[in-house]
């Protein structure tokens, strides 16, 4: 099993639907994926189709909060084509477990020693992908802090490479006091268009920034409508086209994640 969250300080870069292909492809292509969102927002859990305003329905909030059995809050196959694809939801409440856990001792590891109990149900899986919103949250900090790599997911803005950097300098800090190895181990590149100069100009500044040029990845995912189409229709890019180039852009990825030893 590998623990692989997703992570940024910049919002609307296209990290939930990395997560959501990259979870969707891995999963027909053989592979036992959970797919685990830690984001309050939920939309990992919209993207995969699951109603979050279901009567009963547990979440990642019940995995913090009351240390929920396993079996009681996995959903299994929630995409009939993906046999291979579970999903632990999100809540809408996940800004309330925030607080509770403010004084929960050695709060970062609640989701990390989770893990470690029900290591049997986890091990089961080829993959466990995180989604995460764009914070340095205590709740992120337990998906950050379990995980074997960290993915930084950026678009093509040079904004993004100040939260890049940022994100770096916080979470270096943090994982110190945690005695965590670094475990930052790529940056993915969203909404590319070749077309535009600040793209080009985005690009050449990774490439020669001495903090992140080992961590980017080659291979980065274009702005493309039928990326966009897909989660409307809560099915990754693999079920919906594999004709456009969005489709062949996460595959590539996927490729070079596995090179890196990500994947």
């Amino acid at each position: 099993m590998k623990i692989i969250c997703l992570g940024t300080f910049k919002g609307g870069v296209g990290k939930t639907m990395s997560a959501f292909n990259l979870a969707g492809i891995l999963a027909e292509r053989g592979k036992k994926v959970l797919a685990l969102d830690m984001d309050a927002q939920g939309n990992l859990t919209n993207n995969i189709g699951i109603d979050r305003t279901e009567e009963n329905f547990k979440s990642v909030k019940d995995i913090l909060e009351h240390n929920i059995k396993f079996e009681d809050v996995i959903i299994k196959s929630p995409i009939k084509e993906l046999k291979n694809l579970d999903v632990i939801g999100s809540s809408f409440y996940l800004i309330e477990t925030e607080i509770r856990l403010m004084n929960r001792a050695n709060r970062e590891n609640i989701l990390k020693n989770y893990i470690e109990d029900n290591k049997d149900k986890f091990n089961e899986y080829d993959y466990v992908i995180l989604d995460t919103n764009p914070s340095m949250s205590i709740i992120n900090q337990n998906a950050f802090a379990c995980s074997d790599s960290i993915c930084l997911v950026a678009d093509a803005d040079l904004n993004a490479i100040e939260g890049i950097q940022l994100f770096q300098a916080l979470w270096d800090n943090i994982r110190r006091d945690l005695r965590i190895e670094d475990n930052i181990k790529s940056i993915i590149i969203n909404k590319y268009d070749k077309r535009l100069n600040i793209c080009k100009d985005f690009m050449d500044f990774c490439n020669e920034d001495n903090d992140i040029k080992n961590l980017v990845c080659k291979n980065v995912i274009p702005r493309n409508v039928k990326l966009q189409e897909c989660v409307l229709e809560a099915k990754p890019i693999n079920l919906y086209d594999k004709k456009c180039a969005g489709y062949s852009a996460y595959k590539k990825l996927i490729d070079e994640l596995r090179e890196r030893g990500v994947l």
